[in-house]
């Protein structure tokens, strides 16, 4: 499992905080498109939270778990780009690059054929084998996530043709500064008279009614970061489809394996949660639990702020979209009575603008909110805490 993205925690600079955009109250389709990338994004912090919990008790599935995370992801991902976010934003300079291979082996984690086994090429079996002849440095100038979900729609649809079991080969190649990326079925094929007709709204690989969205979107997308999808038979029964972009030096990648312990940044932090969903309470509390804080939690402001919160605790956790009194209305109510406290505003919104109250909110995330980002960011708002509380002893009059 690759360790989280630097991008996933903002840090608001401690001077200026965000908030989510939220449509305009006339925009009703805006609202509602908001308000269910928001209740998804809830409940893929459970599914992402339960599931590293589970990494860490039961590492025997962590091949399961693993997809499980990355699937969570992945949807995290699209329902920002459905959103306006910049989710493309990998927070390095230069063009973003996709490493061929490893977003090869991500999409087959995700995507496995009815039997729920990929097999190597000659094994002698019955069931859908898998060929890879993928350089390890081949690299195509497009965001991982574009790769991975062009892919994944082309792993769908092989097996969707292949039924009974069959053969998919991807393959890779950079040539005069051109990277193509190959995939490759042992399926019926493309219609003889125009292989361009499965790009088509409406038409269906697999020869079932069916949206026919996949294939027309995949080239969008694709179209819209300057890469390409074409679609060919390959002279047998099978089709092949490439997708064509310039090519890229990639990047180093560090493989780190997750935690298995918590971090001296999170043991013994007290930390105090507010948020209305109850399956995002328990999750937090539990991983909270598992990185050795001592945690409290609220299901609103009011109800926060009546039971003197927050307390002792060093750091808040407190989720934007609150009923009744607003994320940032408690925040500010917090930090009056505990100017050392750290606040991390949660959002589960499409996407961010700056906003009025900039000395309020120390850190912004987005759910959902990988444990190795929680790790750090913990570690993070302790130090600040304790910076904090250095300044307030070392001040005239402090104690």
């Amino acid at each position: 499992m690759r360790p989280a993205d630097d991008n996933d925690i903002r840090n608001a600079s401690r001077n200026a905080s965000q908030q989510p955009h939220v449509p305009a109250e006339g925009d009703a389709a805006g609202l509602h498109a908001a308000g269910v990338v928001h209740d998804v994004n809830q409940m893929l912090a459970v599914i992402t939270g339960r599931a590293e919990l589970l990494l860490r008790h039961a590492p025997e599935l962590r091949p399961h778990l693993e997809a499980i995370l990355l699937a969570a992801r992945e949807a995290g991902g699209m329902l920002e780009r459905l959103g306006g976010g910049a989710e493309w934003n990998t927070g390095t300079p230069g063009p973003p690059t996709a490493v061929v291979a490893a977003a090869v082996n991500d999409v087959a984690q995700l995507v496995l054929p009815p039997d729920g086994c990929w097999r190597e090429v000659g094994a002698g079996t019955e069931g859908w084998e898998l060929s890879l002849q993928v350089a390890p440095m081949a690299a195509i100038a497009l965001p991982p996530a574009v790769l991975r979900e062009v892919l994944v729609n082309l792993f769908f649809n092989a097996i969707g043709v292949l039924p009974h079991g069959g053969r998919l080969q991807v393959s890779a190649e950079v040539s005069a500064g051109v990277c193509r990326v190959q995939v490759a079925d042992s399926g019926p094929g493309l219609p003889v008279s125009d292989p361009e007709a499965v790009f088509a709204v409406g038409f269906s690989t697999s020869g079932t009614p069916g949206r026919g969205l996949g294939l027309a979107a995949c080239r969008q997308l694709l179209a819209a970061h300057g890469a390409s999808l074409v679609a060919a038979r390959d002279g047998g029964p099978g089709a092949v489809f490439t997708i064509s972009g310039p090519a890229a030096a990639p990047d180093p990648v560090a493989i780190a394996a997750p935690a298995t312990t918590a971090p001296a940044g999170a043991h013994g932090l007290a930390v105090v949660v507010i948020d209305d969903e109850p399956a995002v309470r328990e999750m937090l509390t539990d991983v909270l639990g598992e990185l050795g804080c001592l945690v409290t939690c609220h299901r609103d402001g009011a109800t926060a702020l009546a039971a003197g919160a927050p307390g002792d605790a060093a750091v808040a956790l407190v989720d934007r979209r609150l009923p009744g009194l607003g994320g940032l209305e408690v925040a500010a109510g917090l930090r009056e009575r505990r100017a050392s406290l750290v606040i991390v505003m949660m959002s589960g919104w499409d996407r961010d603008e700056p906003v009025s109250a900039p000395a309020v909110v120390d850190f912004t995330v987005r759910k959902p909110l990988a444990m190795s980002v929680l790790q750090q960011l913990l570690a993070e708002a302790r130090a600040l805490h304790e910076s904090r509380v250095r300044a307030e002893t070392s001040a005239p009059g402090g104690t």
